[in-house]
């Protein structure tokens, strides 16, 4: 029974060992992210979802486009709602993923904003492939 309350406990530990540096490495990826801004006359007229995944940063959008400007943008996933309504908000004012930053929330922005600008790269994509 000693043996293996030790293994278990030596099985656990690496187990936690494994999460914290998934967290971390997750963590400093999100932090990391380049938001590229986006020319949006390639951007042809239609919907297009974007998502970004990094650790417990997760955000879905779906972005619509009329007239080569984004005109909503539904929010799908997010982890903070508020923020990213406030972030929509301001991608639609400035009619692009770049915007000025939104203090304390680095990491959820760049989340949000990088789902934003690969809904619209894909649509380049797709219209580059037609």
């Amino acid at each position: 029974m000693k043996q293996f309350l030790k293994w278990f406990g030596i099985f656990f530990l690496v187990f936690l060992v494994i999460i914290a540096a998934a967290a971390f490495l997750g963590l400093k990826k999100t932090e990391n992210l380049t938001i590229q801004s986006v020319d949006l006359r390639q951007v042809p007229d239609g919907e297009y979802s974007g998502s970004y995944q990094g650790f417990r940063f997760t955000n879905i959008v779906e972005v619509m486009v009329k007239d080569h400007a984004i005109v909503e943008i539904n929010i799908l996933k997010t982890q903070r709602a508020e923020l990213s309504e406030t972030l929509k908000q301001e991608v639609i004012a400035d009619q692009s993923p770049v915007i000025d930053m939104v203090s304390g929330a680095t990491l959820d922005q760049n989340a949000f904003l990088k789902a934003v600008e690969n809904a619209l790269t894909q649509a380049i994509d797709i219209a580059a492939q037609d």
